[in-house]
């Protein structure tokens, strides 16, 4: 007999930034793929061990004039988390495209990548995708659950 899993949406793009105080270079986040969801999931994704959500890409892009600076690209789950339902966070996933080392997703910042940049000069813009992914177990995973994880995203600018 098939078992359906029912997802909520991987909502909230929330976007935090800090810079250095009294720098005039702008540096712009843009964070695109959201919201995530998946309606169900069939039998093999359960034999898999992990339902995939899809992906979301970042771009980092300096505005402005100025000296090099540092550029990190966090994530987490913003508090309550799940937002809704009775999904384990434990169980939530992502990885960048460009690496294979699956991390689970926590409700502290994790660095998801650091790059030095400097308008039209290093690394102007730049840009990385996450792929994310449910853990299922057929003892663990409730059956039609649903749930809502509120992904805050965070541009941490500094001197090198």
């Amino acid at each position: 007999m098939p078992r359906t899993l029912l997802w909520g949406a991987l909502l909230g793009c929330c976007l935090a930034f800090s810079a250095v105080p009294g720098a005039a270079q702008q540096i712009r986040l843009t964070i695109s793929g959201l919201p995530l969801s998946k309606t169900s999931t069939p039998p093999s994704d359960f034999d898999a061990g992990a339902a995939a959500w899809g992906s979301t890409s970042f771009e980092v892009d300096v505005r402005s004039n100025g000296p090099q600076k540092v550029t990190t690209v966090s994530v987490r789950c913003a508090t309550p988390c799940p937002a809704t339902g009775g999904l384990s966070l434990s169980r939530v996933q992502w990885r960048r495209a460009d690496l294979g080392t699956w991390n689970t997703l926590t409700t502290a910042y994790a660095i998801v990548e650091t790059r030095n940049a400097q308008r039209n000069v290093l690394n102007d813009p730049w840009t990385n995708s996450i792929f994310w992914r449910y853990q299922l177990d057929w003892v663990l995973t409730p059956p039609a659950a649903a749930s809502r994880f509120n992904l805050q995203f965070q541009l941490t600018v500094s001197s090198p």
